[in-house]
């Protein structure tokens, strides 16, 4: 074939909120990469996950479908390998497929799982095996967050070993349980390890097809602890100060006030996951600015401040490599996350069914050199469910007739012509506790299924979402124009059907 068509590079970041860019207007962070990327792409500002959990999210990315079709509802629910993903059709028609970083396809706790101990610690098993996986035909896996003993799993942790480096110095069981530093040496940790995966992939693949790299970074999810100098780069004194206000939950539904007020043990659900932290599986920790106390959740916001630019140092590498090999101006660059993170916005943190903007909105920035403009922001909605069309668009593929997302391929190219004026949010945090949420120019609906309770939020001009205007009586019309809309996503969603054979 030649490499007559574009490469495809993506970098995924998991968890990081969307306001974590200099460039679009958040100026205590150092992010000079992705500042750069934004200077040579487009920015979409409304970019929103499938859901906002790891699992699920990181589905919908590959496959195009949301989690109600692929089946992977949460973690530990594994994705079917005979769904079609994009890196399937991609190597079909000649490209070299490559995922390093974090997968979470699959459950990573369960006995016996691919992506669960004691098997990710078989150090022979991961030094001969590199693929395929999901349609990427060479992969380096790792996964685990910050020190924790999965953290040295996998291809990196069997990288270690051969590196001369003792895991069990830098990591154990539990996680984050480090106070300050990490005294781990930034050359050996896996965001670099990761970067440096996705380097060799794109310098040294066995032909000349063009590629398609998904470069997959675990951070800045939490444990919020990361090597030096990173992790002392900003100061906790001088983080912006929380979203948040004395009082908002009292117009809220009933998981918003149990959760701050920790009586999760009130609230009616089927906990099929380990419940955690006292939240019945939920995953955010309440209210914990309170509850750890103000100051170590600046440290927090600190140190998830420091992952960011950790990692942004790395996106540069990467770009600077694309550079020397002479393969930019031909390589689609499309950087997002998997979700978004509270934050400590409204008094929480990590994520969960409570769709605050923090946790459902990600940075989505795309750079093709000659092919796109260059230091675009729209406000044009875009799902990461679109990625997979997107991409087999930009090659000149059809998308699987499955995938529900939507090509945004002519967006990108005038990016204040939207493609789709909705975007759907799933997440079925337990298997009876339900959130769908449909997003809209200016109105935002959650509702809780079976709960007979939701949340309306008019984002012009309640931006924070400090105002439930759910049971407003002057919202009625809008409230019913959405949950309309939602009636008519589901309707477009069962496509395709099969043709009718006869009348009868």
């Amino acid at each position: 074939m030649g490499n007559d068509k574009p490469n495809i590079l993506l970098m995924t970041t998991d968890q990081q909120h969307w306001n974590t860019i200099q460039a679009l207007g958040n100026e205590h962070i150092i992010t000079p990469n992705l500042d750069r990327l934004v200077g040579e792409g487009v920015a979409f500002e409304r970019a929103y996950v499938a859901n906002p959990v790891c699992s699920p999210s990181r589905a919908s990315i590959i496959t195009g479908e949301y989690a109600s079709r692929h089946g992977c509802w949460n973690i530990g629910v594994e994705l079917d390998e005979n769904r079609t993903t994009f890196a399937q059709l991609l190597h079909e028609s000649g490209y070299s497929t490559g995922l390093f970083g974090k997968a979470h396809l699959k459950p990573v706790i369960k006995e016996g799982s691919f992506e669960a101990p004691p098997h990710i610690h078989d150090r022979k098993f991961w030094k001969n095996w590199d693929g395929p996986y999901y349609g990427f035909e060479k992969v380096g896996l790792v996964h685990g967050h910050a020190d924790e003993q999965s953290s040295y799993g996998m291809h990196y942790g069997a990288w270690l070993i051969d590196q001369g480096i003792d895991p069990e110095k830098y990591f154990g069981p539990g996680g984050g349980h480090r106070e300050g530093s990490w005294d781990l040496p930034e050359e050996y940790h896996y965001t670099r390890w990761t970067a440096d995966q996705t380097i060799d992939f794109i310098e040294n693949k066995d032909t000349d097809e063009p590629f398609m790299a998904w470069c997959s970074f675990q951070d800045p999810h939490n444990a919020f602890l990361c090597p030096e100098p990173w992790n002392s780069m900003y100061d906790p004194e001088k983080m912006p100060p929380f979203i948040e206000k004395e009082g908002e939950m009292d117009d809220k539904p009933l998981i918003h006030r149990c959760l701050i007020e920790d009586r999760m043990d009130e609230l009616d659900i089927e906990v099929t996951a380990d419940p955690g932290h006292g939240t019945g599986g939920i995953q955010c920790l309440g209210h914990t600015n309170k509850n750890l106390g103000y100051d170590r959740a600046r440290k927090w916001l600190a140190s998830y401040y420091g992952m960011t630019s950790l990692i942004d140092h790395h996106v540069g590498r990467i770009l600077d490599k694309l550079d020397e090999l002479g393969i930019a101006d031909n390589t689609v660059v499309i950087l997002t996350s998997d979700h978004g993170d509270y934050a400590g916005n409204h008094g929480l943190w990590l994520k969960g069914p409570i769709h605050y903007e923090d946790i459902i909105r990600v940075p989505f920035l795309v750079r093709w050199k000659n092919q796109l403009p260059a230091g675009e922001r729209t406000n044009s909605l875009i799902s990461l469910v679109d990625i997979a069309p997107t991409i087999l668009d930009l090659v000149g593929q059809e998308k699987s007739p499955r995938m529900q997302g939507v090509s945004q391929l002519s967006t990108m190219k005038k990016p204040n012509q939207e493609t789709r004026d909705w975007c759907l949010i799933e997440n079925r945090a337990e298997p009876n506790f339900y959130v769908k949420t449909i997003v809209q120019d200016r109105y935002k609906l959650n509702y809780f299924l079976d709960r007979e309770e939701g949340e309306l939020y008019d984002l012009y001009e309640d931006p924070n979402e400090f105002t439930n205007l759910y049971n407003n009586p002057e919202y009625a019309d809008v409230k019913l124009k959405l949950f309309m809309k939602l009636v008519d996503v589901y309707g477009e969603l069962e496509k395709p059907i099969p043709p009718r054979q006869s009348f009868a």
